[in-house]
């Protein structure tokens, strides 16, 4: 199958697709074909982006860990959804938010100019509360960030996916999914989500390659996330079964959500019929 348009960005998510992290040693290692579908997407034109939907570390804090595993993307060109989130929350004016997650989420929006308030008894009020991965958290904590809600913040969250692909094939456990669950079972109220499978972190795509997202190929392992962003979207997309699904759970998605094309690994990408034909 061949995309209808001409393709100028390859937005890639990581974990899964790129690369796989040990996380215990938190390093990571590239999958077969990952450096080499990134050094062919630059030979064609195409902008590559990588687009995780885990908020492990700062955008900034990426790129050593990735370019020591093979893989190296210019400076801009990685995102987070706590970077997605904390741009919105600050094209949105919220001045002080209580952000529940780990420095991958606080960086990102003290960088934005807002001021992060920690979540803890007694904690001054907030606009808005941010989750994003942590294992590090406690009972006081999560009653924080309900207490805060309770007290008329919006509450928001970089990711809400259950799990992430791991290196040996095991589940890195999305914490910030389980948080906003809590959350909104104890408070009722919803949790906007800006990561993936919203399109927020496309329009930034669009912004750093000057491409449309109807330009871009999206290439991903979890059918729920990148394939669905990038369906919303109008984008090419490229399932993968280097990460938590297989071809035939790709496939089982409705025709509209569903991968253009699935490939088992990024090895020979640009020898598709549909990168020749981008």
């Amino acid at each position: 199958m061949r995309h209808s348009h001409r393709i100028r960005a390859a937005v890639f998510d990581i974990d899964g697709t790129l690369a796989m992290m040990d996380k215990e040693t938190g390093t990571y290692t590239a999958l077969p074909g990952a450096a080499q579908a990134l050094a062919d997407c630059r030979a064609a034109g195409i902008v590559p982006v990588a687009y995780t939907n885990g908020t492990f570390f700062p955008p900034a804090h990426y790129y050593p860990l990735l370019a020591d595993a093979g893989l190296v993307l210019e400076p801009g060109h990685i995102l987070t959804p706590a970077a997605v989130a904390a741009r919105a929350l600050a094209d949105r004016g919220y001045a002080r938010i209580m952000v529940m997650g780990a420095e991958g989420t606080t960086v990102p929006v003290q960088e934005a100019g807002i001021e992060v308030i920690a979540p803890r008894k007694g904690a001054p009020r907030v606009d808005a509360v941010l989750l994003g991965w942590t294992r590090d958290f406690n009972a006081e904590q999560l009653e924080a960030v309900v207490q805060a809600v309770w007290d008329g913040a919006t509450p928001y969250a970089g990711s809400v996916a259950p799990y992430f692909a791991g290196a040996g094939g095991k589940r890195l456990l999305g914490f910030s999914g389980a948080i906003a669950a809590a959350l909104t079972n104890a408070t009722g109220v919803e949790v906007t989500v800006f990561g993936k499978p919203q399109t927020a972190g496309l329009g930034i795509v669009s912004a750093l390659t000057g491409a449309a997202p109807e330009e871009m190929m999206v290439i991903g392992d979890d059918p729920k996330l990148e394939i669905r962003m990038g369906r919303k979207a109008g984008s090419f997309c490229i399932g993968v079964t280097t990460g938590i699904a297989d071809e035939a759970t790709f496939n089982s998605y409705p025709g509209d959500e569903r991968a253009h094309v699935v490939i088992p690994s990024l090895e020979g990408f640009a020898r598709n019929p549909w990168f020749q034909g981008a």
